[in-house]
């Protein structure tokens, strides 16, 4: 590297020539900051940053990484601290033997490198990426300094001898080294970085050589951190305290909820083990702040049309409204957004639900126990007489559940719940497949809502494009509007999307969409029915009014409407 110029590279490349590096030479030479030749040749337009890249991948033999090949670990990254990442342009990768591998995006920094290997003992074996892909990744790998100290301090305390003697520990050993200062400030720092992050999951994943934590985010499940195999049991102990579970029970899975002060505010979360082949496996679901959290059912993301179906069906005296989709799809979200608009001082709103995710004023909300006997069933049986004007009921999973549901609909209560179908038309049909006679479903539901999120195209990085002929036959509108997608930035983490928004399809009950229930007619009847008499408008059409509206991508439209694929 040190007898490597780039400017006579780039020379005898041909992109560039002679009398422009003389000029470029002339204005570094002169200029008070110490600007890289190649940062300044693409500053004044000679080249381009790929060009550069390209010229230096053949002469040295590496490849260019793209940002997703970019992924450090904690334990590399605390081998550099940020200040020299940023002057020497650079982000670790991983080690292998007494090599550092790094990505930058100039790795003919000779004296630079070498001071580095010094001071860190290892040979200094660069990659090649972006310069903005570079600054990214600092960004990302630097962002909480906290938490990867916190995690290098666990990783040296639960090191390989720790594994090799925890067995001949005593019970309260093993106590004092799970309540001590790294594994609570290693806890403390996942949920914040979640919450920081807005995931809402965490997964901690024992795997043989070491401990995975990711994140969902935006529905994409991201790697974060990866930890010393050591730890996995004092990090899950821990969370099993806070989560007041079993710590000695690891042959079955448990299920638990705690919080967490958290500036101003009290985070909550809920917990999930599993038994897995190398350990315990952790699922932390953030739920939030319990009342900061709940969006008001105007900004629920709801076409007009489909708002006002929704406020109509809310505000009816009785009669069952089903919400349904996959998990993950925001119908908790749907149902408390409606709770908070029913639940008046003069209404008496109570729910049962598994587990109780929100605390919310105004309303009185049951927590289901089955082990004391108290199921969605036995609690909704008692809710009939606590004289509820509006019940909400978590989800109905049984027979039981759901005749116990229509006659306290039949009965003059208005009845919200949540339930698994793939779309609204076929969810009458899941009724009378679980046991409720048509009749009873035709007489009690009034309306069904299902729902999925979309990812929404990053404002930062839009930019306009033209969709292959494979993503254009899910286009059936009569238009071509102009398609967009996100180039992919930092401020959406390089992935073309910032946020989520829920598109709905709701059905609302009339008369000749019961008797068709009454014939057990097909889901594809009741849709055709709903489209002509009931004005119904499907998740794929609204989807694609937001891609008309350049909201969101054709593709997001295919992966989030699989069904109708």
């Amino acid at each position: 590297m040190k007898k490597i110029r780039l400017g006579e590279l780039l020379v005898d490349a041909g992109y560039l020539t002679n009398a422009q590096l003389e000029q470029a030479l002339a204005i570094q030479r002169s200029s008070e900051k110490k600007q890289m030749l190649g940062e300044l040749l693409i500053e004044l337009g000679y080249v381009q940053e790929e060009e550069i890249l390209q010229e230096l991948s053949r002469q040295l033999r590496v490849p260019v990484l793209d940002m997703s090949q970019i992924n450090p670990t904690a334990e590399v990254v605390a081998l550099i601290p940020r200040e020299t990442a940023v002057k020497l342009s650079l982000v670790p990768l991983y080690i292998e033997e007494d090599s550092l591998y790094v990505a930058t995006d100039n790795p003919l920094n000779y004296y630079g490198f070498q001071d580095l290997e010094e001071q860190i003992g290892k040979q200094i074996v660069p990659y090649l990426a972006k310069h903005e892909h570079i600054n990214i990744a600092i960004e990302q790998a630097y962002a909480n300094k906290n938490l990867f100290n916190v995690v290098n301090e666990a990783n040296q305390m639960f090191g390989r001898d720790y594994v090799e003697r925890d067995t001949s520990e005593s019970y309260q050993q093993m106590m004092d080294r799970i309540d001590s200062s790294p594994v609570v400030k290693l806890v403390n720092s996942i949920l914040t970085q979640a919450v920081t992050m807005q995931a809402s999951d965490i997964h901690i994943e024992p795997k043989q050589n070491n401990v995975l934590v990711r994140m969902r985010i935006d529905g994409d499940l991201v790697q974060v951190m990866v930890l010393n195999a050591a730890i996995h049991m004092p990090l899950v102990t821990r969370l099993k305290i806070i989560s007041s579970l079993d710590i000695a029970e690891k042959r079955v899975p448990q299920d638990g909820r705690f919080s967490l002060e958290m500036g101003t505010k009290e985070v909550s979360f809920r917990i999930s083990t599993l038994p897995s082949v190398y350990g315990e496996k952790i699922v932390i679901r953030v739920l939030g702040d319990n009342k900061v959290d709940l969006i008001p059912l105007p900004l629920l993301g709801m076409k007009e049309a489909d708002y006002n179906k929704f406020t109509r069906l809310i505000h009816n005296p009785n009669g069952v409204i089903l919400v349904t989709g996959p998990t993950g799809s925001g119908k908790t979200t749907t149902i408390y957004s409606a709770l908070d608009e029913v639940a008046k001082p003069n209404v008496n709103v109570v729910t049962v639900e598994d587990p109780v995710e929100k605390n919310m004023d105004n309303l009185t909300q049951v927590h289901i126990n089955v082990k004391a006997g108290l199921t969605f069933a036995s609690g909704l049986r008692s809710i009939m007489r606590q004289d509820p004007d509006v019940i909400m009921v978590g989800e109905i999973r049984d027979k039981e559940t759901a005749l116990i549901a229509a006659q306290a609909a039949i009965t003059g209560h208005l009845v919200l719940s949540t339930i698994h179908t793939n779309d609204a038309a076929s969810t009458f049909m899941r009724l009378i497949d679980m046991g409720a006679e048509p009749y009873v479903v035709a007489s009690s539901v009034i309306g069904v809502v299902a729902q999925r999120l979309v990812k929404l195209i990053c404002e930062d990085c839009k930019e306009e494009y033209t969709p292959t002929d494979d993503e254009l036959r899910y286009w059936d509108g009569k238009m071509m509007p102009k398609f967009y997608r996100g180039k992919g930035c930092s401020k959406c983490n390089h992935t073309g999307y910032k946020g989520r928004l829920a598109v709905y399809e709701i059905i609302m009950v009339n008369g000749a969409i019961r008797s068709l229930i009454m014939e057990r007619a097909s889901s594809q009847k009741i849709k055709e029915e709903a489209i002509r008499s009931a004005g119904f408008t499907d998740m794929k059409h609204n989807a694609m009014q937001l891609i008309m509206e350049g909201k969101t991508t054709l593709d997001e439209m295919r992966k989030v409407i699989n069904f109708l694929d």
